[in-house]
């Protein structure tokens, strides 16, 4: 059928079909949180764009791509915002429930985020988890594989990393927050000149530099062979290693391969503890992390916060 200009760019109709397949993830999600005692919410769709800036909540190449505009009709004229990301939001709806503690909460929506090609609505399914601690990396990690292996997801590894071994190691190499960010996100890209560089500007920090990009394990004895080494080269490691441990040892009680890689969160300031990111062979199906800060960033408690998220629809390419 021609393209007769009449669906907006990188927005897309689910037919029949489609939602056939879309239901059936979404069914296996619903079914696969349930049981582990998550409970459904919903978020607006439209949220005021100070919870996403002022907050910090979003970097600023991602607050580039947000959906933002005049509410006109509102008292006060204030810029809002098509929703671009879900755990934010799911952080401001904890804060402003009155019990606080422990929630285990899921949802099923769209997050709208500008992309000059691809889409621009994503459906996502996911958890989140705030208010525990303990063991609560192992939970989430265990149900992210639970989820994906009755959605029909096959031949799963895992990518683990933890924001705060990056940022330890690189406060050990001197440098500043702002070196922090940039050096962060080249690191993610893989950019083969970092380390030199970062060496010969911080020479006194060097080693630590250097032993973090060569961190690169599929067990959890390689994190203990990082605990024999790093604390010497890069002091304040100790809790993201206790950390990579009690992650790793949870992928292996669930049979998920794994590696041990120095970064894998593109938000570096977001994330404080461990990031992962599951793949189906070489395409990514699901990510998440630690944030604990996030809560209270938004003027809600104090509370550790852990989940992730999936792509619907890319679940579905993923399956065929």
């Amino acid at each position: 059928m021609p393209d007769r200009g009449l669906r907006s760019q990188g927005m897309r109709d689910l037919g029949p079909d489609e939602m056939t397949r879309f239901r059936a993830v979404e069914r296996a999600f619903l079914d696969a949180t349930a049981a582990a005692g998550y409970r459904e919410v919903r978020t607006p769709s439209i949220e005021p764009l100070h919870l996403y800036s002022a907050s910090g909540t979003l970097s600023p190449q991602a607050l580039e791509r947000v959906y933002s505009f005049l509410d006109w009709n509102g008292w006060s004229g204030e810029r809002v915002v098509l929703r671009p990301d879900t755990t934010v939001a799911v952080a401001r709806w904890y804060g402003d429930q009155p019990a606080g503690g422990v929630e285990r909460v899921s949802y099923v929506q769209p997050v709208f985020r500008f992309a000059p090609e691809g889409e621009r609505e994503v459906w996502q399914c996911g958890i989140e988890l705030f208010g525990s601690a303990d063991g609560a990396d192992a939970e989430v990690l265990a149900l992210a594989q639970r989820f994906l292996a009755a959605a029909g997801i096959e031949d799963l590894s895992v990518e683990l990393a933890h924001a705060g071994l990056a940022r330890a190691a690189f406060a050990a190499a001197g440098l500043s927050t702002a070196e922090q960010l940039a050096s962060y996100a080249r690191m993610l890209e893989g950019d083969a000149n970092l380390t030199a560089e970062l060496a010969a500007a911080h020479p006194d920090g060097a080693a630590a530099v250097r032993l973090l990009a060569d961190v690169d394990g599929s067990s959890a004895g390689y994190v203990a062979n990082l605990r024999a080494a790093m604390p010497s080269v890069i002091p304040g490691a100790e809790p993201a290693l206790d950390d990579l441990e009690g992650a790793a040892k949870a992928l292996d009680g669930v049979g998920v391969p794994y590696r041990i890689l120095a970064g894998t969160a593109r938000n570096f300031e977001y994330y404080t503890g461990i990031t992962f990111r599951f793949l189906s062979g070489d395409r990514t199906v699901l990510s998440g992390g630690r944030y604990d800060r996030l809560a209270e960033t938004l003027g809600g408690p104090s509370a550790p916060g852990c989940g992730w998220a999936a792509n619907v629809l890319g679940l579905i390419g993923a399956r065929s």
